[in-house]
């Protein structure tokens, strides 16, 4: 790793932070989901209630590999560690 440049760096770095995203972002959206199960085998009775707030809180989950793409297209595009 002696002659990494800048453009290399970066690039690594867009993969990582969009591993990680995606990663999170499954993880998130599966404890959601195991809640959901779970609240509807206990009370059965509130399965609409349950179900439209998992999906509002699969919705948010799923906005942080939203916002780190935009990142990474911020770090490929508009790199500012880059000077010109």
């Amino acid at each position: 790793m002696a002659n990494i440049t800048p453009v290399q760096l970066s690039l690594i770095v867009v993969l990582l932070i969009t591993i990680t995203s995606i990663v999170a972002a499954v993880y998130g959206d599966s404890r959601v989901l195991m809640r959901l199960m779970d609240g509807t085998v206990r009370q059965p009775e509130v399965k609409d209630a349950l179900f439209t707030n998992a999906l509002v809180s699969c919705g948010l989950v799923e906005s942080i590999p939203i916002i780190a793409i935009v990142v990474v297209l911020i770090l490929i595009f508009a790199n500012p560690f880059i000077a010109h």
